[in-house]
């Protein structure tokens, strides 16, 4: 086929249909569900000035890069929840054509296409690419690096070295799992020194590369230092009281749980782990046919060639998914508790080549048609659960509820101290301000003390917790112990996913 002059192969064809395809599927019902916690503190910290950004993020968790880009992003198409989350839809759209490019470099187009079909019907990545935070820029930067990485290794260039520190040096000011990819290329650099026999691999350049790629990175190295340290001495590591790591270091379950996220159910887990092993067999019958009124001894005169193939290209794959998992587990177990399933999904694209690579080395045309057809109907099963379920909390509506009713006058109450940045999103009117106190960290008399505080001389007072039945629920019941002592509630609505609401007037 031509199209102005240009051939339009097959491939290009497939993978284009990809690509509407999985834009349409991040794109659908992007808005439905209200934005969380994480995504309020996305808005609020890339409404700041560059420098401020810079400034809040050094004592936070995450580097400054993703806030800059949403900051941006926003001046032009504003912050509303379709805007903010659409930058995320474009960062997952984008690494369809990417991780085809890896596919295609490691192995085939084939492999390449069949990854990118597996990527678009992802519904942890499709997750992620409606949320406003970084990880699918996270993913496209790591899907980046790789293929700047394959391409060093074969060839060296400026352009190609330069794509490679640009695209390494981005990742890592975009989240700080990236340094994982970072360690995970250079082990695959130093199994090829120690086993292989290609000398062609120029190691003074490669060390230049990531010489130039860590000094780019530096100036951050002592806010990293900073939270690390923070960590081991048990303080906040973030501000607005949230926290990076965990409280408990996580199990071998929760590496498993990770893998199912990946794949989207444990059936399509066992599937691609088989097809992640055949990724390394290439076979064929030599002879034999079967008789199916005698099927034992036909088969006793089959023979299969087998042959192991695509070593070095699996062994990468294999690096990048396992390291971007098991440094941070161990890490968890040793130090301090940073294992975090989302923190690890550019991993799942390393497993998603795998299994395409392990489909490609299936030796029937049919066979392998069904086994594609049976991966996109399982796809397809988590995708409808992700697109019916909600599971942000319901901020939206409930300060929607507020905005209502409230009258002039009113003073506005959240807890804990880190959801003032989803009352700023979602409060609309300018006659009630929402200010906040405690949090989990802090004694149950600490709270109360803070609260009698904000409460002087208010006689009617909104108050939303956006927790019932979590961690803070004693510090909770506390609260409303010690609103009732001066107050009655007078009004009260509960919504999906946490976020109560009461209304509090002033006893006479």
């Amino acid at each position: 086929m031509r199209i102005l002059g240009q051939e339009i192969t097959k491939y290009t064809a497939a993978l284009s249909a990809i690509v509407l395809v999985s834009a349409f599927l991040r794109v659908y019902h992007i808005d439905t569900q209200s934005l969380w916690f994480d995504e309020a503190f996305s808005v609020w910290v890339s409404k700041m000035g560059l420098l401020q950004i810079i400034q809040t993020t050094a004592v936070d968790v995450h580097p400054p890069f993703y806030y800059f880009i949403l900051h941006y992003w926003m001046s032009v198409f504003g912050d509303s929840e379709f805007a903010v989350r659409l930058l995320s839809a474009l960062f997952g759209l984008l690494a369809i054509p990417i991780i085809y490019l890896v596919g295609r470099q490691l192995f085939d187009k084939e492999v390449g296409l069949v990854a990118a079909l597996i990527l678009a019907l992802s519904s942890f990545n499709v997750q992620y690419s409606q949320e406003a935070r970084m990880y699918t820029l996270m993913v496209l930067l790591a899907l980046l690096s790789m293929y700047f990485f394959l391409r060093v290794l074969q060839r060296s260039s400026l352009t190609l070295s330069v794509g490679y520190v640009l695209s390494t040096t981005l990742l890592l000011y975009t989240h700080l799992y990236g340094l994982f990819v970072l360690i995970a290329q250079n082990v695959y650099v130093v199994t090829l020194l120690v086993l292989s026999k290609d000398h062609t691999l120029r190691v003074k350049r490669w060390v230049l590369l990531q010489v130039v790629t860590i000094a780019l990175f530096v100036p951050w190295i002592p806010h990293l230092v900073g939270q690390t340290s923070r960590a081991l001495t048990g303080q906040p590591l973030a501000i607005l009281g949230t926290a990076f790591f965990g409280f408990e270091p996580p199990t071998v379950s929760q590496i498993n749980q990770t893998f199912i996220l990946y794949a989207g159910t444990t059936y399509l887990l066992v599937l691609f782990l088989g097809l992640s092993a055949l990724s390394l067999f290439k076979y064929k019958k030599t002879h034999g046919s079967m008789n199916w009124k005698a099927p034992f001894r036909a088969l006793e005169i089959y023979s299969w060639d087998v042959r192991i193939v695509s070593v070095a290209a699996v062994w990468f794959l294999a690096l990048w998914v396992s390291i971007i998992n098991v440094i941070p587990f161990a890490i968890s177990h040793f130090s301090v508790d940073m294992y975090q399933s989302r923190s690890t999904i550019a991993a799942s694209v390393a497993l998603y080549l795998l299994v395409a690579a392990g489909i490609r080395n299936i030796n029937h045309k049919y066979v392998k048609l069904a086994v594609i057809v049976v991966i996109v109907v399982l796809l397809a099963a988590p995708l409808q659960t992700y697109y019916s379920t909600i599971t942000k909390r319901s901020g939206r509506e409930a300060f929607g509820f507020v905005d209502a009713n409230v009258r002039s006058g009113d003073v506005g109450i959240i807890f804990p101290v880190n959801h003032i940045v989803v009352a700023d999103y979602y409060n609309k009117r300018t006659d009630i301000n929402f200010t906040s106190f405690g949090s989990g960290q802090k004694s149950n008399d600490e709270n109360i003390k803070e609260l009698n505080a904000s409460l002087t001389g208010s006689k009617r007072v909104w108050f939303v917790y956006p927790d019932p039945g979590g961690p803070n629920n004693v510090q909770m019941t506390q609260i409303l112990k010690a609103f009732n002592e001066s107050y009655e509630t007078a009004s009260s609505a509960y919504f999906t996913n946490g976020y109560d609401v009461y209304l509090f007037v002033k006893r006479n």
